[in-house]
């Protein structure tokens, strides 16, 4: 080997070792600034931690005041807004609620089948005995009720 391949290699293994020596400074460097300020943290959070929750407490202590008189002050409100809604939604209430049940009357009326008016309806699953415009509708097969004494089509709630 001739001197320039000598200094070469030589050169090579000089700037390896120094990049090698500069990752491990780097290293035990870094890793001692974290573990420094880990320590630093935990410290501070020693020192600090009471400080902070003496101040905490004190805050809530000195907010109570001001909630206890916006819950007062709520309730107030509440109940002065009940006192003068109630008057003015009360009759409103009970006018829309009479509305809708007339409204719904011929939809929801139910007639339970009578023995002297449909006796052969009585049991049956197949019975509606709802009044629609004045009508009463006894089942979907029989408008107005079976013509004969027997119904050919009845069968018990516990049939399929």
């Amino acid at each position: 080997m001739n001197d320039f391949e000598n200094w070469t290699r030589d050169f090579s293994r000089l700037w390896e070792d120094a990049t090698r020596q500069t990752e491990v400074w780097a290293e035990e460097t870094l890793q001692g600034v974290v573990e420094t300020a880990d320590a630093i943290a935990d410290e501070l959070e020693k020192q600090l931690a009471p400080t902070l929750e003496l101040w905490a407490n004190e805050l809530n202590r000195s907010l109570e005041p001001l909630e206890t008189a916006l819950d007062q002050e709520a309730e107030r409100f509440s109940e002065e807004f009940s006192e003068f809604v109630t008057p003015l939604v009360g009759p409103m209430a009970i006018a829309l609620e009479s509305w809708i049940e007339a409204l719904a009357a011929p939809v929801t009326s139910h007639i339970d089948p009578m023995i002297n008016d449909h006796p052969t309806c009585i049991g049956c699953k197949h019975y509606y005995g709802q009044a629609h415009g004045g009508n009463m509708l006894v089942c979907a097969m029989y408008p107005y009720g079976p013509e004969d004494d027997q119904c050919p089509d009845w069968e018990s709630f516990g049939s399929h």
